[in-house]
C-alpha cells in the first residue's frame, strides 16, 4: 500500500507526496535522513523533514547554483561546495574539466553515503571523483580554519534551521570574502522568497554589507514550494550582470540551463527587486 510523506516546512502549508516505496528511515548523529521513491519525483531526499532533492526536478536548482557563475569565470580552478551531500552540484562543476578540484563540507557522513548509492542518476557517482575532496566537518569551522583560496564558493545549504543555522549569519558570509581569490565569486541558497522573505531580506543584507557587487539569479524548483527560489550571488570584482560568457562554455550539456535562461534569471519582480533597493 502507497504511503504518503506530509512536509510542514512553512506554517499554514503542508505538502503531501505519494510514496512508493521507503528506501532509507534512519537517524544519523545530526539528522533524520530519509529517501524514498515517490510516484512524480522519483528518488527523493529528505533531511528533518524537508525535501532536499529529488530526481525529478534537481536540474533546475543544481545547474543553476553552478552554470551562471562558471560560464562568466576566467579561469576558475579551485571550487569549494558548502554541503552539497547529494552529489548533484558537484556534477554539475565536473561538467568543466579544465577545474583542479573541488572541495565538498558536508557535516554528515552518513548524506554522503546515502547518496552514492542511491542518487548516481543525478551526481554520476561526482562523490568518487577524484578531483572531489569530501570533507565531514561544521562549513563555518571548514572556511574559518581553511588556508584554501578558491575561485568559486557555493553554499549549497538547507534552510536556516539546527546546525544550518550558522550558514546564514554574518560570520560566515565574512569567511567566505576570506577565502575567495581576488577575482572569486560566491553564491549562496537564500530560499522561496514568496514563502521566505525573511530569509532573503537576511542573505542580501548581509552580502551588500560585505562585498562590493551582489545581486540574485532565480529559478523554480517545482518540489521546494511557493515560486522562485532566490540564489544570492557576490564578488568584489565581478559584476555578473555585466559579464559575458566565455567562449566555448556554452557546450556543456544540461536539462534546465541555457543560455537564455541565464540572461533571464538575473531580471527580478519588483517584490524581490524593493529588497534588493531598500536594503543599503
Amino acid at each position: 500500500m502507497n504511503t504518503i510523506f506530509k512536509e510542514v516546512l512553512h506554517k499554514g502549508l503542508k505538502q503531501e507526496i505519494l510514496i512508493k516505496k521507503v528506501l532509507v528511515d534512519m537517524t544519523s548523529k545530526y539528522q533524520k535522513i530519509q529517501v524514498f521513491d515517490t510516484l512524480i519525483y522519483g528518488k527523493m531526499l529528505v533531511l528533518d523533514g524537508i525535501i532536499q532533492v529529488t530526481e525529478k526536478d534537481e536540474a533546475a536548482y543544481s545547474e543553476m547554483l553552478v552554470h551562471p557563475a562558471m560560464q562568466i569565470l576566467k579561469n576558475p580552478k579551485d571550487i569549494l561546495i558548502v554541503g552539497g551531500g547529494d552529489g548533484a552540484v558537484a556534477e554539475e562543476v565536473l561538467k568543466y574539466n579544465f577545474i583542479n578540484k573541488i572541495d565538498l563540507v558536508d557535516i554528515d557522513e552518513e548524506v554522503i553515503k546515502v547518496s552514492k548509492r542511491y542518487f548516481k542518476k543525478i551526481n554520476k557517482s561526482s562523490l568518487s571523483n577524484k578531483k572531489v575532496n569530501l570533507f565531514y566537518e561544521d562549513a563555518l569551522n571548514f572556511i574559518t580554519n581553511t588556508k584554501n583560496k578558491y575561485d568559486l564558493i557555493i553554499a549549497d545549504r538547507p534552510d536556516p534551521v539546527g546546525a544550518g543555522k550558522s550558514l546564514f549569519k554574518k560570520k560566515f558570509y565574512n569567511n567566505v570574502k576570506n577565502i575567495l581569490k581576488h577575482n572569486g565569486f560566491a553564491i549562496f541558497q537564500s530560499g522561496v522568497t514568496f514563502l521566505q522573505k525573511k530569509e532573503t531580506i537576511e542573505v542580501i543584507k548581509h552580502v551588500k554589507s560585505i562585498f562590493e557587487k551582489s545581486g540574485v539569479i532565480l529559478t523554480v524548483v517545482p518540489s521546494y514550494i511557493g515560486g522562485f527560489m532566490t540564489l544570492v550571488w557576490s564578488s568584489n570584482q565581478i559584476d555578473m550582470l555585466k559579464s559575458k560568457v566565455i567562449k566555448g562554455r556554452k557546450k556543456i550539456k544540461t536539462s534546465y540551463y541555457n543560455d537564455e535562461i541565464r540572461k533571464a534569471s538575473l531580471s527580478a519582480p519588483n517584490f524581490i527587486k524593493i529588497i534588493l533597493w531598500n536594503i543599503q
